[in-house]
């Protein structure tokens, strides 16, 4: 569905994309990885048909060069930060449908499928950001494009709202939507991608499945878990028993530095030993560290 051969583009002097290639296939979820300044959102724009650029960009075969008003009406994109003049939610719709030439069933759809009926009248500056999200990605709904593309959707947004949009996205890619975004969470990534490359200045450094990219970077996550007081010795025990040993201990917060792979299989040592886990969550490793990991390996 979306076909890339030597993507370049130079502002000047600065090589802001350089010679990228990929491939991503129809009904696919695709992230594109990166601290900021990696070149994800110029790359995200030559595709989009913003921006001028060197080599070839093919969506559904179409050259994105050669037919450009073809090639960008496969595509529903969803911007970072959205920007809305100060209308209504229905406003906006009802604007972006006419230009799309859609018509009023179409925008009541869209609606539903974004979660945003019981907003309809309410103006865009009074929404929270992950409703403006849903606008935008309402939008991109309108001409029903086989193809979306979102330049880090959940950058702004706190951590409910990011689940939300995460959950809503997964939905469409599993409906069959070929999906490509940026991101610089491997959480996300995790969660989303089929497949997964990390850019650093301009070039791809790295694919992978997201799931074993942990492993060959081996990155490091720590889990962190409550116990109840009177747990303490015998979960350390435990773990210990389990070659987990590399654990701090600050009150009744156990924390355990884990290799990729290793993230969950701790807590399950203690489950089974029937210890009480009052709570627990998993501190993904930084983009900063990854790229850490990818300058250590020379990659």
């Amino acid at each position: 569905m979306i076909d890339i051969r030597e993507a370049t583009k130079n502002f000047g002097d600065f090589k802001a994309v350089d010679k990228v290639s990929f491939s991503v296939k129809a009904g696919e979820a695709f992230a594109i990885l990166g601290p900021n300044g990696a070149g994800k959102s110029t790359l995200i724009r030559c595709i989009l048909g913003t921006l001028d650029f060197e080599g070839e960009i093919r969506l559904n075969n179409l050259d994105i060069k050669e037919n450009r008003k073809e090639a960008k009406a496969l595509i529903g994109y969803v911007p970072q930060e959205p920007q809305f003049y100060d209308m209504t939610t229905i406003e906006v719709l009802n604007f972006f449908g006419s230009i799309r030439r859609v018509n009023k069933e179409r925008i009541e759809r869209v609606l539903h499928l974004v979660g945003l009926k019981e907003h309809v009248f309410k103006s865009t500056s009074a929404l929270s950001g992950g409703m403006r999200q849903r606008l935008s990605f309402g939008i991109a709904l309108l001409s029903d494009s086989p193809v979306l593309i979102l330049d880090e959707p959940t950058s702004n947004l706190d951590a409910y709202a990011r689940a939300d949009l995460l959950r809503l996205i997964k939905k469409f890619k599993t409906e069959g939507k070929t999906v490509l975004f940026s991101s610089h969470r491997l959480d996300e990534v995790e969660f989303l991608a089929d497949r997964a490359l990390v850019m650093k200045s301009g070039k791809i450094i790295l694919e992978s499945t997201p799931h074993k990219l942990g492993e060959v970077l081996g990155l490091k996550s720590k889990l962190h878990i409550k116990l109840p007081q009177s747990s303490i010795k015998t979960a350390l025990d435990v773990l210990n028993e389990n070659g987990f040993n590399n654990i701090s201990l600050n009150g009744n917060k156990l924390s355990i530095e884990l290799s990729h792979k290793e993230r969950i299989l701790a807590l399950r040592k203690l489950l089974l030993a029937e210890i009480p886990v009052e709570d627990f969550n998993v501190e993904e490793p930084s983009m900063e560290s990854i790229m850490e990991e990818v300058q250590q390996n020379g990659l």
